[in-house]
C-alpha cells in the first residue's frame, strides 16, 4: 500500500446538544488547491450531526442513522481525496447532477454485511451484527423500494413544478401539490397538509432535487460493477480515489463515470446526460434479468 502522507483535516461534531441545528450534513471549510510545484494546499471538512448521547453512555445509532453517516462521510471523502489544481473545482464543487453520487454510492455500504460485521457490535457484549438481522433489514427495504422511489420522484416533480414557470401574482402551493400527489403518485391527498413548506431541499436544492435520483442510478451502477463483489478491495478502493473522487469538479462527470465504469452508465439527451436507470431498477428488484 502507498503510503500517500496527510490528505487533509476532517472535523466530527456528531453528537446533539443544545441549540444546535438539527442536521446531518458535510461542510467544506477550505477546499484543497496547488499552491506551487512542491505544495499542494490539504482541505479541511467538517462533519456534523445529532446523534443521541451523553458523554456519560456511549452513543447507539440505529441503522437509518449510520446509512446517513456513510452518505454524509461519501461527501467527505469527496472533499478530502480530490486533488484539484484550483480551489474552485475542489471536492463537491461539481456539477449538481453529479454531486450526490459519491455519497449514494457509500449508503450502498452500509448495507452490505461484509462491510457492517467490520465494525457493528452490541455496545456491550462485543457480538459482531447477525448476518440475519442484516438480511431482514435489506428485505424490508426492497420490500418498500417502489413507493420510496414514488415519494423521491413526487419531490423532484414539485420541485421542477414549484420552479417552473408560474404566473408572477402567485400560486396557491398547496393545490398544485396536492394535484402533482393525485396525478403520480397511489397515495390519497389529505386536505390541510403542508409537507412542502417543511422539505428545506426547497430552498437548498431549488429544482435541482432530481439530482438525487440521477446521483442514485449513477452510484447502483457503480456498486454493482465494481464494489459490489468484494466492497472491501484495495484495487477497487484505489480505482475510486483516482479515478472518481480526486478530479472533482475539473473533470467532466460522463468522462469520470464512463473512465470508472465503463461505457453505458450514462446516455446522451439533449445536449447533457442522463443516467441509465437498468442498474438501479434490478437493485430495486422492479427489472428481473
Amino acid at each position: 500500500m502507498i503510503n500517500l502522507g496527510d490528505l487533509g483535516y476532517l472535523y466530527l461534531d456528531l453528537k446533539s446538544r443544545k441549540g444546535k441545528h438539527p442536521i446531518c450534513a458535510h461542510f467544506a471549510i477550505r477546499g484543497g488547491r496547488r499552491v506551487s510545484e512542491t505544495e499542494y494546499q490539504l482541505p479541511v471538512v467538517a462533519l456534523v450531526c445529532n446523534f443521541s448521547g451523553s458523554s456519560l453512555a456511549p452513543v447507539r445509532l440505529n441503522h437509518s442513522e449510520v446509512e446517513t453517516l456513510f452518505h454524509e462521510f461519501g461527501h467527505a471523502l469527496h472533499s478530502l481525496l480530490s486533488r484539484t489544481e484550483y480551489q474552485h473545482f475542489s471536492g463537491t464543487r461539481v456539477v449538481l447532477d453529479f454531486a450526490e453520487t459519491p455519497s449514494n454510492l457509500f449508503e450502498s455500504y452500509a448495507w452490505d454485511y461484509r462491510v457492517l460485521k467490520t465494525f457493528a457490535k452490541h455496545y456491550s457484549t462485543g457480538d459482531i451484527i447477525p448476518k440475519e438481522l442484516v438480511e431482514s433489514m435489506v428485505g424490508a427495504k426492497k420490500m418498500f423500494a417502489a413507493t420510496e422511489l414514488q415519494r423521491q420522484i413526487l419531490y423532484a416533480l414539485v420541485d421542477q413544478t414549484l420552479f417552473g414557470e408560474q404566473p408572477s401574482t402567485g400560486i396557491d402551493t398547496m393545490a398544485i401539490v396536492a394535484d402533482l400527489k393525485r396525478q403520480h403518485t397511489s397515495w390519497t391527498h389529505v386536505d390541510g397538509t403542508h409537507w412542502h413548506t417543511r422539505f428545506s431541499h426547497l430552498t437548498n436544492y431549488g429544482a435541482g432535487y432530481y439530482s438525487y435520483l440521477y446521483a442514485k442510478c449513477f452510484a447502483t451502477s457503480i456498486w454493482q460493477r465494481m464494489c459490489q463483489e468484494d466492497p472491501l478491495s484495495l484495487d477497487t478502493g484505489s480505482a475510486l480515489r483516482t479515478k472518481f473522487l480526486q478530479h472533482g469538479g475539473a473533470k467532466d462527470p460522463a468522462d469520470i463515470l464512463n473512465d470508472l465504469a465503463g461505457s453505458g452508465i450514462v446516455r446522451s439527451c439533449h445536449g447533457g446526460i442522463i443516467p441509465d436507470i437498468t442498474s438501479l431498477c434490478k437493485e430495486m428488484e422492479l427489472l428481473k434479468c
